[in-house]
């Protein structure tokens, strides 16, 4: 005879598996929808904009309280000698070197190297590289086989443009001189791109050759965030604000007109740039004044890219997604040009 009640357990029990294994996998499938669908990108890319929101370092740019004591704290910790995260695993070699005062790391660097990358970190002139930024330097030494040169410019409070330009022009000239401008990739990222803008429209006046390429990661190119679209991308964007972000420029641009392109290179000569390239998230306050740049060194005819991340966010090339995959895929393909 069936013990009727040892049935009914039993299928309870099966149905309780069922719903286990039913519930993930119907929240895996919605949750696939909203990244494809509802943002058109990968579930990695949707799952990092939840990470940043969770994390909320936003906080420190966007509350004035917060961003008052980040502010104390960077001021102590820029003015540090800056140390490679032990918990990386580098796949190229890393050492480095100091160039008229500034900490450069040089990473993948050999006898065999037949071209250089000068990679700006960004950071919003007020922090230093992340360990995404500095696996993403690893990353492009590796792929391309080229010497990565990563100086540690002054940046915000204690330091403005004035010496971070004169940190990068010793740079620049180093590599230029043990490579020659023809092989050498001028990189940079965030506030880092804005720099090797600022940097490339002066490089005539100062007696130097542009670089081979120009590749700027989510540029910030105005510094007064003066753009009145700003508004309408902040309110997306999980890692930037608008108002820590005026206030660090109020510190970068002293000495100088905060129009001035050596602060806000959107205001400056384009016809000189050499092969550019612009990466940019449609969920990034940077977005329309990373488009317009584009669009105006576009227009002098000069070859340039367009790299729209739709519905990615701030320096998406930089974090472990399908679609950076592909972001690096065409840098890798420009800086190995010949």
């Amino acid at each position: 005879m069936i013990n009727l009640s040892i049935l009914g357990k039993h299928k309870a029990l099966k149905a309780a598996a069922g719903f286990a294994i039913a519930t993930p996998l119907a929240a895996w499938v919605g949750f696939t929808a909203v990244s494809h669908a509802g943002y058109h990108r990968s579930n990695m890319s949707t799952a990092s904009e939840v990470y940043f929101r969770v994390t909320g370092g936003r906080k420190k740019l966007a509350d004035p309280i917060a961003f008052d004591n980040y502010l104390l704290d960077q001021a102590q910790s820029n003015e540090q000698p800056v140390d490679v995260p032990e918990v990386l695993p580098f796949k190229t070699s890393v050492e480095f070197i100091d160039v008229e005062g500034t900490q450069t790391f040089l990473l993948n660097r050999r006898d065999r190297n037949d071209r250089a990358v000068l990679y700006l970190h960004g950071g919003n002139f007020l922090r230093r590289p992340s360990i995404y930024q500095w696996r993403f330097a690893d990353t492009i030494a590796r792929r391309t086989r080229a010497e990565v040169f990563m100086p540690m410019y002054p940046i915000a409070p204690v330091h403005n443009h004035a010496d971070a330009h004169a940190s990068v022009e010793a740079v620049y000239r180093k590599v230029v001189e043990e490579y020659g401008a023809r092989n050498v990739t001028l990189l940079g990222d965030g506030a880092g791109a804005g720099l090797a803008v600022s940097f490339a429209q002066r490089l005539e006046s100062l007696g130097f050759e542009q670089p081979s390429h120009l590749i700027l990661i989510s540029p910030w190119v105005d510094i007064t965030l003066g753009n009145p679209r700003v508004d309408e991308f902040e309110a997306s964007d999980p890692l930037l604000a608008s108002y820590g972000m005026r206030k660090v420029g109020v510190l970068w641009s002293r000495g100088v007109e905060d129009t001035d392109p050596l602060v806000s290179p959107i205001n400056g000569e384009v016809r000189g740039l050499r092969n550019v390239m612009v990466f940019a998230g449609t969920r990034e306050l940077l977005y329309p004044d990373a488009k317009l740049l584009y669009d105006r060194i576009a227009a002098t005819g000069i070859h340039a890219e367009f790299h729209e991340g739709r519905g990615l966010n701030h320096n998406f090339p930089l974090y472990p997604t399908p679609e950076a995959s592909r972001a690096i895929d065409a840098i890798v393909s420009a800086v190995t040009e010949d």
